[in-house]
């Protein structure tokens, strides 16, 4: 099953970890050797896949939510 861990945020205001979400998420349970990230890109959701050492592809898709584009990996 294919998790989300948070990975970067955006915050309003000085205190910090309040008022925080995140935009950036890597994605958990991947088989070995495949990495992914989920990031919030241009008002559109994201997905970038790594093989064989995390080399980064480009971005890609248009998706409505992080959960959204977590769905298209399964």
């Amino acid at each position: 099953m294919l998790t989300l861990r948070e990975n970067m945020f955006l915050r309003d205001g000085l205190t910090f970890g309040k008022n925080r979400r995140a935009f950036m998420f890597d994605v958990l349970g991947l088989p070995e050797g495949q990495q992914a990230q989920i990031s919030e890109r241009r008002y559109r959701w994201q997905i970038r896949c790594a093989v064989n050492g995390g080399v980064y592809g480009e971005w890609s898709g248009q998706y409505g939510s992080a959960e959204e584009a977590l769905a298209s990996l399964q």
